[in-house]
């Protein structure tokens, strides 16, 4: 089955719609493009994907906006930095930090 595509908003519409404006959790979700499964288990104080997720990520959102940073300079520069690099500059971040962690593939 396809997933369908809803923002963090319309779940938060959604939740609105029931919580606010009495409509069931059925016709919200319809409303809002929202699987009706996802606003039930969101109004079962259940986390969001990207909640849940988060603390499995090696890099916090800043990192990882700087080492994007970084590798966008590089490429402008003509030194556009293989995988390869990018995880060991990663790793070496860490490391400085005293995190060393296993870097995954992806």
């Amino acid at each position: 089955m396809p997933q369908s595509s809803y923002t963090e908003d319309d779940v938060i519409q959604a939740i609105l719609d029931v919580t606010e404006n009495g409509l069931s959790q059925n016709q919200a979700a319809q409303k809002n493009g929202v699987p009706p499964t996802t606003l039930s288990d969101r109004l079962r104080g259940l986390p969001s994907k990207s909640e849940v997720t988060q603390p499995a990520q090696l890099l916090s959102k800043s990192e990882e906006s700087r080492l994007v940073t970084w590798i966008l300079r590089q490429e402008a520069l003509g030194y556009a930095p293989s995988h390869r690099q990018v995880r060991a500059t990663v790793a070496a971040l860490l490391g400085q930090q005293g995190r060393e962690r296993p870097i995954g593939v992806h």
